[in-house]
């Protein structure tokens, strides 16, 4: 359907299918609306990057302004401790984001299923009967 876009509740993605609850009543199964599950993956993918340039944004703007109030009012560099913290909640969730999905998301799981199965194939061989005496 073309309101999908606009999802707004429940989506549970799994092996068997999914599941999605919210406006619009429940629906089941593979393949909610012609997109399919390609689809899904890419615009998840481009809220995650989206979500954490505006994370960047956000601290770069909070933690610059508290650094200028910071500075003006003489304080011992308190900002210093927020802006450490924060940035390392940032590098967690830009680890999450970039470096994870290369390491163990679909793609990942996709290549690693390709080689299983080239090395299975290649693997596959036929051996002769035992000679009869």
């Amino acid at each position: 359907m073309a309101d999908d876009d606009d999802f707004a509740g429940i989506d549970i993605d799994g092996p068997w299918g999914g599941i999605r609850i919210g406006r619009g009543g429940v629906r089941v199964g593979r393949g909610y609306d012609g997109e399919g599950d390609e689809y899904r993956r890419a615009r998840r993918r481009v809220r995650q990057r989206l979500n954490f340039y505006r994370n960047v944004a956000y601290f770069v703007v909070i933690v610059g302004a508290l650094a200028l109030i910071d500075w003006a009012t003489g304080g011992g560099w308190w900002v210093q401790w927020l802006a450490a913290i924060w940035g390392g909640f940032l590098a967690l969730e830009f680890l999450s984001t970039f470096v994870a999905p290369a390491l163990w998301g679909h793609e990942a799981e996709e290549r690693m299923v390709a080689r299983e199965l080239e090395r299975r194939r290649g693997r596959v061989h036929v051996e002769p009967p035992p000679p009869d005496e």
